[in-house]
C-alpha cells in the first residue's frame, strides 16, 4: 500500500526518513482524529490529514499510559464523494497482521466478490474481527499507480438505454437463479454459451478492446487490487498542497459500479475526458455508511 503514496502526490518521498517525517507531520497537524479504548485497555488512535480535497494520509497506532503515541501503520486515501451503492449484505474482516479491515460484498454486477480496504474501521473495532452488516451503502474509491486513457467502443444509438434494460433483465435472472429457479439458471447458461460463440467469431477479426467495453479482474495476491477497464464519466485535476504535484481524479463506471480513482498526472498516459475509458491497476478502498 505504501507504493500508492505516489498516487496522492508524494512521488519524491521514497526514503524511510522522508516517510517518517511525513507521518510525524500527519500526527502533529492532523485535521481529524478518532480514538477508542479497546477491551484490553489500550487506546487506539487514528489521525487523518488531507493534502487536497478528500485526499490524504491516515496514521494509526496506540497511546501508552503516558500519552505517548506509537505508530502502527499508515496508508494514503481518497474519500469518495459519490452517493454510494446499496448492498444487502457486507462482510467486514480484520486483517491478521495489522489494525486494518477489509469489506466484502457479492455484487451481481461484477460476477466476483468485491473486496475493498475499509476506511472507517473505528465503527467496527468494538464489534469483533468478523462483522456482518445488512442493507447499507458503500462509497467506493481507489488509487492507481499507473494507467492509460483509451478510446471507447463503437456504440449504436441509444445503446445506453438498451444496456440498462439488458442489465436489469440479467440481474433479475441472477436473483431468480440464486433463489433456485432452474429455468433462469438454464437461460443464463444458454445465453453465456451463445455469447462465447459470438465472441470467438468476433475476436478473429476485431481488437479485444473493441469487443469488451469494461472489465473488473482481481490482480495479484492482494485481495483488494484489481485490473479495471472502465468508462470515464468525469475528470478533474487537483494539486497536492504539500508537494505541488498534479493529480487526476476520475469518476469511473465499470460493470454498472460507480467509483472514483486518483492517479498522479505523471503516471497517466493520455488526457482523460468523459466518454473515454481508463485502463489500469487500482487499489480499491471504501467506506460503509452507517
Amino acid at each position: 500500500m505504501h507504493s500508492f503514496m505516489k498516487s496522492i502526490g508524494f512521488s519524491k518521498k521514497q526514503s524511510q526518513m522522508e516517510l517518517e517525517t511525513l507521518i510525524k507531520d500527519v500526527v502533529s497537524r492532523a485535521d481529524t482524529n478518532r480514538s477508542l479504548i479497546r477491551n484490553n485497555g489500550r487506546v487506539f488512535v487514528e489521525y487523518q490529514k488531507c493534502f487536497a480535497e478528500n485526499i490524504g494520509v491516515v496514521v494509526r497506532g496506540e497511546e501508552d499510559d503516558k500519552g505517548v503515541f506509537h505508530i502502527g501503520n499508515y496508508y494514503p486515501f481518497l474519500k469518495s464523494s459519490l452517493k454510494g451503492l446499496d448492498e444487502g449484505e457486507i462482510f467486514i474482516h480484520k486483517k491478521v497482521d495489522s489494525d486494518a479491515y477489509t469489506g466484502m460484498t457479492d455484487d451481481i454486477h461484477l460476477g466476483v466478490s468485491l473486496i475493498f480496504y475499509l476506511h472507517n474501521i473505528v465503527d467496527f473495532m468494538e464489534k469483533g474481527d468478523k462483522v456482518i452488516v445488512n442493507d447499507k451503502k458503500i462509497k467506493l474509491s481507489s488509487l492507481a499507480l499507473n494507467g492509460k486513457v483509451i478510446l471507447p467502443t463503437q456504440k449504436r444509438i441509444y445503446a445506453h438505454i438498451a444496456n440498462k434494460i439488458d442489465n436489469a433483465v440479467k440481474n433479475q435472472l441472477l436473483d431468480d437463479a440464486k433463489n433456485g429457479n432452474t429455468e433462469a439458471l438454464d437461460y443464463l447458461a444458454m445465453n453465456e454459451m451463445n455469447n462465447n460463440a459470438l465472441l470467438n467469431e468476433r475476436i478473429k477479426h476485431e481488437d479485444l478492446f473493441s469487443i469488451v467495453e469494461t472489465t473488473f479482474i482481481p490482480y495479484g495476491s492482494e485481495s483488494d487490487l484489481y485490473t479495471v477497464l472502465a468508462n470515464i464519466t468525469a475528470a478533474r485535476q487537483l494539486r497536492n498542497e504539500e508537494t505541488g504535484e498534479l493529480l487526476w481524479k476520475l469518476n469511473l463506471v465499470c460493470n454498472d459500479i460507480p467509483f472514483e480513482t486518483l492517479i498522479n498526472a505523471e503516471d497517466l498516459l493520455g488526457f482523460p475526458t468523459p466518454g473515454m475509458r481508463f485502463k489500469g491497476v487500482i487499489w480499491m478502498q471504501g467506506e460503509v455508511v452507517l
